[in-house]
């Protein structure tokens, strides 16, 4: 390698070192770190000299704890109803898409709940939807509604409502995935199946569907992702109750690490809940063969 070739490597290297560092640090050495830890039993405030350790027992703690089953299957529910909001998203990105006055306003509107904060967000709809000081039940009592829900207090309704947060959170970045999908699509394609004679539902059925379909083959990979790591949005909202009607993986992890101060069986939920979603997302992309089109 000749000088001046081996002083531009350099100098490349050099540009992304910072940025290597700050991955190695804080990534590959935390992943390592919480990896060795799930293996013992260690309390963070009582420093290093109490670490112990216990070898698989903290594997089998979890699948042993009725809390973790639960916060699974509760998580499993929000999972349940992805397709549903992407079925959603992709109705409002196919309105969007028609050319109207004010159509890059309304996107943008759409877009703001996703990129606004979670803390905030989760505020708002705690205020929202109170049990007796929020503003839908003040106007269901208007409407001569004696009990309306009492939403996050509940636990038959608790688990609806953060859904209904969760999805109005989330639409605008689905449908923004989606509009873009849809643009992408030549128009000679309807054109030439409208000649053909076929209908509106088949030329959606037909063209758009498996022209999107990369599309929401990634919408669903990062939307069961994003749903399984959730625990900021229950800890403001409900704090996991009533009972553990809200409680999620994310959360109890959370709960175990901060709260009781269990690093070793909090770290060990996080790697069987990194190999949960890896199996699945592993099940998805040898499925998504039958169904994406990448032409």
């Amino acid at each position: 390698m000749s000088r001046g070739r081996w002083r531009e490597h350099a100098a490349g290297y050099l540009f992304i070192l910072p940025n290597l560092v700050g991955f190695g640090i804080f990534t590959v050495y935390g992943v390592l770190f919480s990896l060795t830890i799930s293996f013992t039993d260690w309390d963070m405030l009582s420093g290093w000299s109490d670490i112990r350790f216990i070898g698989w027992a903290n594997y089998r703690d979890s699948l042993h704890d009725p809390w973790f089953r639960e916060s699974l299957l509760n998580n499993l529910f929000f999972v349940l109803f992805i397709p549903v909001q992407m079925l959603l998203a992709l109705v409002c990105a196919s309105i969007l898409n028609i050319k109207f006055f004010g159509r890059n306003l309304v996107r943008s509107v759409v877009y703001l709940p996703y990129i606004t904060s979670f803390v905030a967000i989760s505020l708002i709809w705690f205020q929202l939807l109170h049990p007796t000081q929020g503003v839908v039940n003040q106007f269901l009592f208007g409407l001569g509604f004696e009990h309306p829900p009492k939403w996050f207090g509940s636990s038959v309704w608790v688990k609806p409502a953060v859904l209904l947060m969760l999805t109005w959170q989330g639409l605008g970045y689905k449908i923004l995935l989606y509009s873009a999908g849809l643009q992408g699509i030549s128009k000679d394609l309807y054109e030439a199946a409208e000649v053909d004679g076929a209908s509106a539902a088949q030329r959606f059925f037909r063209i758009t569907l498996p022209m999107i379909s990369p599309v929401s083959f990634f919408i669903l990979i990062i939307s069961m992702i994003d749903t399984f790591m959730m625990w900021s949005q229950i800890q403001i909202l409900t704090e996991g109750g009533p009972g553990t009607a809200s409680t999620v993986i994310g959360y109890y992890i959370f709960k175990a690490a901060f709260v009781h101060s269990q690093m070793g069986y909090a770290s060990a939920m996080a790697w069987v809940l990194f190999v949960i979603i890896l199996v699945i997302t592993l099940l998805q992309w040898r499925g998504q063969k039958k169904w994406v089109n990448y032409m």
